[in-house]
């Protein structure tokens, strides 16, 4: 029996974005009707590769094929016309309008110029039904009181009413609890039930054991195997046995998945023996999906340089400790997002905060600098032994704590007729209480309350210069050739260091230094790390990447989901274990 052609096929694919990041000749194949992963580490190339896949980003070399058709897509409004779709970081939905208005937004047909909206309710109320979701989503709900595993739900109903043929998710099971990630798993296992292709880039190696018949594992930009897992065939609407189009029974997410569409029952991909690739990435693996030899793969060409100078360097005593400190989402206000974390930091340490994509590494420490992330945060911080309730940055300054970050913790908002004000996170949370802001929007950021014109001037009074690559420019820098994040901790670092060492923080905590750096300026923000603990400060380091935790710390906290599941000497430890640690259950 002949074999079916792939839906999607790259041979030797490569992209780059604008930022030095991207994949290197990627190849792969996609079976039409089923479920493929990408998995990878944050640094491993798999948002480029689904950006590449949808037309945001161009591909440079090698050839993509749709159903057999070589393919270049000129924008991601071709990749769309032709039937692939992407959902990038969280879903997007109206919040004042229904769900099935917002599953059918930009689609609405209008009889005689009106639209029926019985019969918008009725085609989401089938679409749901067919997701498995029917049961908690209903179409006539306002969009604004779902939950974030119900928004991914209607991101899912979209699709199957724009007709997609191919589905691209990034990172869906960020930030979901069990409920949601059950609820999202069911749909995407629907969709290919019904013969939409999805592919599902996660570092969530559980979750793809319950959905995907293959998984193909990127690192550092370059595809390092695909291999299936092993599961039972998948059932196709209309097949004995198999649910009707439309007609699914809702399990709430809690009876078997259905999966493995093309597998022999030795786990071999269409009835093929599984030989090796040799690393290729082409379809064929070796069939070891072990959860050990996964983490293999996602760290097989990362190249840790043992190790820095801070060795040398003898800790003192302790200079933090954080005891039983949870922070709350600032609008969904009984999540938590940090949840009971204790660590310590030693006079001249390095100590690193290690954790993926949702992890809660930044906005633990966001909510340790003055409360400056969540609606609320209890627990303990003691700096050089004293009790720090600090409830500003401000006041956490001067308690001996401080923090250097790219992320933006102010938002622009359109208030009282249009008049632009620049608000924190707590403050979005109170304006979320009152109804007056779209509990589900990403809004727009504002200048960085830490980088330039931050840290800068809460310390020393100064500012005004701006931040990004415009402040750069003010300064005689490049604006071009050094990332705005690179500028803001640089500044941050060379000022602390100025300090005399009687007004020097006891503790900075480093929230993602060096990401989007150079080489050269990775290298150079490292050396000022170093320096900066070498001078007596405690240094928390939070990171994904794997190479600069082990080169930089000597411990690291691992967390997942906003716990601590490790704490681990990374003198003595391997990517593979740090990884581990960091990606949760499997």
């Amino acid at each position: 029996m002949p074999v079916p052609t792939p839906i999607l096929r790259l041979s030797s694919v490569s992209a780059r974005s604008s930022a030095g990041t991207g994949i290197r000749a990627v190849s792969f194949e996609v079976r039409r009707g089923s479920v493929h992963g990408v998995l990878g580490e944050n640094l491993s190339g798999s948002s480029e590769l689904l950006a590449a896949l949808s037309g945001y980003l161009p591909v440079t070399e090698g050839v993509l094929e749709l159903d057999g058709v070589p393919t270049v897509f000129d924008g991601h409004a071709e990749a769309e016309a032709a039937g692939v779709a992407v959902v990038r970081g969280r879903p997007s939905v109206v919040p004042h309008l229904s769900v099935a208005e917002n599953v059918f937004l930009g689609r609405e047909r209008a009889v005689r110029g009106f639209v029926k909206f019985d019969r918008l309710h009725s085609e989401t109320t089938a679409i749901l039904a067919q997701l498995g979701a029917g049961a908690t989503v209903k179409a006539a709900r306002p969009a604004g009181d779902l939950t974030p595993g119900e928004r991914w739900v209607v991101e899912l109903a979209r699709a199957v009413a724009a007709e997609r043929r191919v589905l691209l998710l990034d990172e869906p099971f960020t930030g979901l609890d069990a409920t949601g990630l059950s609820l999202v798993s069911t749909a995407i296992d629907r969709l290919a039930s019904d013969g939409m292709t999805v592919v599902v880039a996660t570092h969530r190696i559980d979750q793809l054991r319950r959905i995907a018949e293959t998984v193909t594992v990127l690192s550092r930009g370059s595809a390092v195997e695909t291999i299936g897992l092993r599961r039972a065939p998948r059932r196709r609407a209309g097949e004995p046995g198999g649910d009707q189009a439309g007609s699914h029974k809702d399990s709430g997410g809690h009876g078997e998945l259905r999966g493995g569409a093309g597998f022999g029952d030795d786990g071999a991909i269409g009835g093929i023996p599984h030989g090796d690739t040799g690393g290729t990435g082409e379809t064929g693996g070796s069939g070891d999906a072990s959860t050990e030899r996964l983490i293999g793969y996602m760290t097989a060409n990362l190249r840790v340089t043992r190790r820095v100078l801070h060795e040398s360097i003898e800790p003192g005593p302790v200079v933090l400790e954080v005891k039983r400190w949870s922070a709350f989402d600032p609008l969904e206000t009984t999540r938590a997002v940090v949840r009971q974390v204790s660590l310590s930091v030693r006079r001249g340490e390095i100590v690193g905060l290690a954790g993926l994509e949702g992890s809660g590494i930044s906005e633990l420490a966001l909510s340790l600098f003055g409360r400056s992330w969540g609606s609320s945060a209890t627990g303990e911080i003691e700096v050089n032994g004293r009790m720090l309730a600090a409830r500003n940055p401000q006041e956490s300054i001067a308690g001996g704590l401080s923090l250097s970050t790219d992320a933006n913790v102010k938002y622009d908002l359109q208030l009282l007729g249009g008049i632009p004000s620049r608000i924190s996170a707590s403050m979005l949370a109170r304006l979320a209480r009152l109804g007056l802001v779209d509990r589900g929007r990403d809004y727009e950021t504002a200048a960085p309350a830490f980088g330039l014109g931050g840290i800068s001037e809460l310390v020393s009074g100064r500012g005004g210069k701006g931040s990004g690559a415009g402040a750069a420019k003010a300064m005689g820098g490049t604006g071009g050739a050094v990332s705005a994040g690179e500028q803001r901790h640089r500044e941050a670092l060379e000022l602390w260091l100025g300090q005399p060492e009687e007004v020097r923080p006891a503790v900075v905590m480093l929230d993602h230094p060096t990401r989007g750096a150079s080489a050269e300026g990775v290298q150079q923000l490292r050396d000022l790390i170093v320096e900066l603990a070498a001078s007596g400060t405690g240094v928390l380091l939070a990171s994904a990447d794997l190479d600069e935790l082990l080169v930089m710390t000597t411990r690291v906290y691992t967390l997942f989901e906003g716990r601590v599941t490790a704490e681990i000497d990374t003198r003595t430890a391997t990517p593979q274990s740090l990884l581990a640690r960091m990606i949760g259950p499997a």
